[in-house]
């Protein structure tokens, strides 16, 4: 039964709460893998997409993406303080 509920949590997350957002992957780097040293499960989302790509690159513009992170509700103080740390 637990395999179900990984497909059906996969397809239909669990509410989840933004708590960052950077347009520096550098940054998002750095904020993903203080979430993964403090063990706090996250998922990303990367705002533009292949077709904002192609048609920045195509014009000779400078690519920007958006990075989303998210964490449980219940994660959310413990990841901001991870995120935040000197």
């Amino acid at each position: 039964m637990g395999w179900m509920r990984g497909i059906w949590h996969f397809f239909v997350p669990r509410e989840r709460s933004l708590v960052y957002t950077t347009f520096d992957q550098s940054q998002y780097f750095r904020v993903k893998s203080r979430l993964a040293e403090a063990g706090i499960p996250h998922r990303s989302r990367i705002n533009g997409g292949m077709k904002a790509v192609t048609q920045r690159a195509n014009f000779g513009g400078k690519i920007t993406l958006q990075h989303d992170v998210f964490v449980r509700k219940e994660d959310e103080h413990r990841a901001l303080g991870a995120i935040h740390k000197s």
